[in-house]
């Protein structure tokens, strides 16, 4: 940790970088100073070389030109003054007395002049005439001479390269030799006039005495270059030095205070009294969607991403800016994509001093609070609204099943004349299976229904109710339907999961009073983590069933509610308001998930998870239809009946009576225990409420099997509050049925089992 703080510091030293760049610009100003210092000396040494190899050419021109001026110098001939034979012989040699003269021309007394310089200086300078049409042989021009001798006829007037010529460097300079008056009488007769190139001159002087002054003048450049950059290195370390001890404690207390404001996860600024902002934590970015930039160029964001509703409210908290307390307001704000965000608000004035800086403000993100207490809220209300629903039910199914079972029986003992009482009681009895109906849905929605679920394809069950769904919307409807290739086995009670879809088509259909689309789709989705954390549903492998609408759409404030019972948007009389609270109970019941998005105008959209058969761990079974006899329901034999509601206990005591069974009550659980132990022998099956004072009817049960293992039940219930389960009644052959009771299908449920016996 240390490390990286030093680190974290040593990157942003600007002292450091000074140092850094003050060296790189010293070196690079010094190396460009001694370069273009080497580079002068050697542009110099050649200068030199030159201005050598000029003032022998002019000695050369004037030599000619004085020789030539006399026609000639004739010398005693001699080892060095041989008659030329390349002369006119006229004018070769004359003999003056004794002496014999012979005429030395311009070309022979340079060359000589040269020779007898170099054998006393060893100066080894090179000097020569060369010609493109030469007399002498031995001006003939090499390659360089002959290439330079063609461009002085082209206007050029000096040609030079430094050459190793005999294993040594030499600067070679060529300039033109051109013809004037006195040159005719040797040169006429090759066809030049006055002002003629004749040929050219080239000296070549000796580089190696140019070459080590040279030397000595790079060597004290570099020594002096190197020497003023250590005195600049340490006149810039000590000052850099100086200031790195300042900056570090600056830049160590900034360090700090950015390292704990930047990497805070709440959206923190600081306000000056001019109202700009000085500060503000990059999480303004994740929170609001605005960033740093956008806030600081735009001071007055800070308010207009407050939700408008709340706009009063925050402005009434900073109307005035120097004395606002740190009390806690929440506000909601409108993120940058139109997220509606709820954030929890402290501010405080910042003195130094005892002077007046301005604000700090922290602005926490408490949305998934918000939404984690509102789904709580949610949750309550609907645990709580269940549980009233399934009493209510309870109560009201153990009078539905006395009303309904004794109009039953008193419709079969009418007489046949008696039309009029006849139709009362059929009234009765449909006004009995419209309320049996109503507790059903209240049943459906508190999750207190015994389920009897199957392995099954959603999109099976889609594709067998598609014609009722066709007749249901109408043809002014157009229904869509898309399956995915991935179509899991879902674990599923057939019927409930098709008024589900039936209920909520209905809704949609509902939704579009003009007409529209209503699609349907299915697809396998994973749930994982990250996305279980967003969704809140479980994670795990689901089928997901999407129905949507392109109808009105549901008012924001309304969609809390959908899931109510008895909340509807519908005219009087045209809804319950239980169609999706049986949805909703339906779903949860199969541990599944159902989400609604909406918005006004834009049509509704149902998202139904269901966990697929692999991966789920509901406590259920897939269960076989139910076989009932068919025949003659009378029988014989010893019934034990435990209910406490005295109306059912009598018309079951009737029923069965009637039936040819012998009857025992028993008002509670113990009271059923008590009587089973005395008449164990006697009793082939015991018909037990789930609901009973002191001892329920799975209690009752299992003290049932410790007097006989192999004791024959069923059961009856209003609802079951979960105290018996599917698997547990399927796997150990039970009997559950619901109230009201279907006395046909009892009597059925007790011949079967006696028929068994």
């Amino acid at each position: 940790m240390l490390k990286n703080i030093h680190k974290y510091k040593a990157e942003l030293s600007h002292t450091r970088r000074f140092f850094y760049y003050s060296l790189c610009l010293l070196s690079a100003i010094l190396i460009f100073s001694a370069a273009w210092n080497v580079i002068q000396i050697k542009e110099e040494t050649i200068e030199k070389a030159k201005f050598e190899a000029r003032t022998l050419y002019d000695h050369n021109v004037a030599y000619k030109k004085w020789n030539a001026t006399l026609g000639g110098v004739y010398a005693v001939t001699g080892p060095t003054s041989m008659p030329n034979q390349y002369i006119k012989p006229e004018d070769r040699e004359i003999v003056q007395g004794e002496k014999k003269l012979s005429l030395i021309n311009h070309y022979q007394m340079t060359k000589n002049a040269y020779q007898i310089m170099s054998e006393n200086k060893g100066a080894n300078i090179l000097n020569r005439v060369v010609s493109l049409n030469p007399i002498n042989p031995e001006n003939k021009p090499d390659n360089w001479e002959k290439y330079a001798l063609q461009y002085f006829e082209k206007g050029l007037e000096e040609f030079s390269e430094v050459a190793m010529i005999g294993g040594s460097p030499y600067l070679r300079v060529l300039k033109p030799y051109r013809m004037e008056k006195e040159c005719l009488k040797c040169h006429e007769y090759q066809g030049y006039k006055i002002g003629d190139i004749r040929g050219g001159i080239s000296i070549g002087i000796p580089m190696k005495q140019y070459y080590a002054s040279e030397a000595r003048a790079i060597y004290t450049i570099i020594g002096t270059h190197v020497a003023m950059w250590f005195i600049g290195f340490g006149g810039i370390t000590f000052f850099s030095l100086r200031l790195m001890k300042n900056e570090k404690k600056r830049r160590y207390t900034e360090w700090k205070f950015k390292t704990l404001s930047d990497s805070a996860v709440n959206w923190e600024y600081w306000i000056n009294v001019d109202g700009n902002i000085v500060y503000m934590s990059p999480s303004a970015l994740s929170i609001t969607g605005y960033s740093v930039d956008e806030f600081i160029k735009n001071k007055e964001l800070v308010r207009a991403v407050v939700h408008p509703e709340d706009q009063e409210l925050f402005d009434a908290h900073t109307a005035d800016f120097a004395l606002m307390d740190n009390g806690e307001m929440e506000f909601r704000i409108i993120t940058k994509d139109g997220q509606v965000k709820w954030i929890s608000h402290i501010c405080g004035p910042i003195y130094i001093d005892d002077q007046f800086l301005g604000r700090r403000i922290t602005n926490r993100d408490v949305t998934d609070r918000k939404k984690l207490k509102a789904q709580l809220v949610q949750s309550q209300k609907m645990e709580s609204l269940g549980l009233m629903a399934g009493n209510v039910a309870h109560d009201f199914n153990n009078i539905l099943t006395t009303i309904m079972g004794f109009s039953a029986l008193l419709k079969e003992n009418l007489l046949p004349h008696d039309s009029a009482a006849a139709r009362y009681i059929q009234n009765i009895l449909i006004a009995s299976d419209r309320a049996q109906a109503l507790t059903n849905s209240l049943l459906t929605f508190s999750r207190k229904q015994i389920v009897r679920p199957q392995e099954m394809n959603i999109k099976n069950v889609i594709s067998e109710i598609e014609p009722i769904l066709r007749r249901l919307v109408g043809d002014e409807y157009e229904l869509q339907m898309s399956f995915d290739q991935d179509d899991y086995s879902v674990c599923m009670d057939k019927n409930q999961m098709e008024q589900v879809i039936m209920n909520i088509v209905t809704n949609a259909r509902d939704a579009m009073p003009e007409g529209g689309l209503i699609s349907i789709e299915t697809s396998a989705v994973v749930i994982d983590k990250e996305s279980s954390e967003k969704s809140h549903i479980t994670p795990g492998a689901y089928m997901l069933l999407v129905i949507a609408d392109t109808g009105t759409g549901i008012a924001k404030a309304d969609i809390p509610h959908i899931f109510d019972p008895f909340f509807t948007t519908k005219e009087k009389g045209k809804g319950t308001g239980l169609g999706l609270s049986i949805v909703y109970g339906i779903i949860k019941q199969h541990n599944g998930f159902v989400n609604v998005y909406s918005e006004p105008g834009s049509g509704t959209t149902f998202k139904i998870y269901l966990p697929v058969s692999d991966s789920t761990d509901q406590e259920s079974l897939c269960a076989m239809d139910e076989e009932l006899f068919d025949g003659d329901l009378t029988g014989s034999g010893t019934i034990l009946i435990a209910e406490d509601e005295i109306g059912v206990r009598e018309l079951l005591t009737e029923v069965l009576e009637k039936a040819g069974y012998n009857v025992i009550t028993a008002v509670d659980g113990d009271d059923a225990i008590h009587k089973y132990e005395k008449h164990v022998e006697s009793i082939s099956l015991c018909i037990l409420d789930v609901m009973m004072p002191k001892k329920n009817g799975k209690q009752t049960y299992k003290a049932l099997k410790t007097i006989n293992p192999g004791v024959k039940v069923i059961f009856i219930s209003g609802y079951t509050q979960n105290i018996l389960s599917s698997k547990g009644i399927y796997e150990e052959g039970l009997i559950f049925m619901p109230k009201p009771l279907n006395i046909h299908k009892l009597l059925s449920h007790v011949k079967t089992i006696f028929t068994e016996a």
